[in-house]
């Protein structure tokens, strides 16, 4: 019988190949999602560093990092590409994204913390977030770091319908959103990520060649 620590190890390595599988599926019809995905992982794992969580944990955000859009292959190509705003039965569509990847990968067995993250990226802490609508501290602060995360790259990332944003942009938004949306604690470590390393930032997705072979060599 497996101990609790083999039992881990296995479920981590069960997470990666899903992680790496789905990766390389989403890029095949979706660049801008694997590049995004990336990003977003990337950037929550040095967010999650600043704020002091446990390398096990780090590693739990970065795989729901690269997994939480996954839900975007039931979103139709144009809406998620479309210049404008959406209009309100498009933008609910757009929103099961959510759901959609969250049931995808409890299907695939990924593990509770990873699922749950992922479900509550688009939540906010004054409860206007989606899908569940969480207040506050029902919001896991992985998935907290995974919002702002998830702003950042959607703001720095070049789309045919609107150039990416600077930091000083960036930062402004960011702080229009705290304290009533995001904590202060996962905005401040995303503003330090932004100033201290902003070259990294802005390249990661011109990076994504190299990460993407690495998750080619399953673990």
């Amino acid at each position: 019988m497996k101990n609790k620590k083999t039992a881990a190890a296995d479920t981590l390595h069960l997470d990666e190949i899903v992680k790496d599988t789905l990766l390389l599926v989403t890029g095949l019809s979706d660049l801008y999602t694997q590049e995004h995905s990336v990003m977003v992982a990337e950037l929550a794992a040095r967010i999650a560093e600043r704020l002091h969580i446990l390398p096990a944990g780090i590693e739990k955000i970065k795989l729901a990092g690269y997994l939480h859009d996954i839900g975007k292959h039931a979103i139709p190509a144009g809406l998620l590409a479309k210049p404008g705003k959406l209009s309100a039965p498009e933008y609910e569509l757009v929103k099961t994204h959510v759901t959609v990847g969250c049931e995808l990968l409890q299907k695939l067995k990924v593990s509770d913390d990873v699922v749950r993250m992922v479900g509550e990226h688009h939540e906010r802490i004054d409860g206007s977030g989606y899908p569940a609508g969480l207040k506050g501290e029902e919001i896991s602060l992985g998935g907290q770091i995974l919002g702002v995360a998830d702003v950042i790259s959607a703001l720095v990332s070049k789309r045919t319908y609107r150039t990416p944003s600077g930091v000083r942009e960036v930062g402004q938004i960011l702080m229009s959103e705290t304290p009533h949306k995001m904590a202060p604690e996962v905005v401040l470590a995303a503003l330090d990520c932004l100033e201290t390393e902003v070259g990294d930032v802005f390249t990661l997705s011109d990076k994504i060649g190299d990460l993407l072979d690495e998750g080619r060599r399953y673990h």
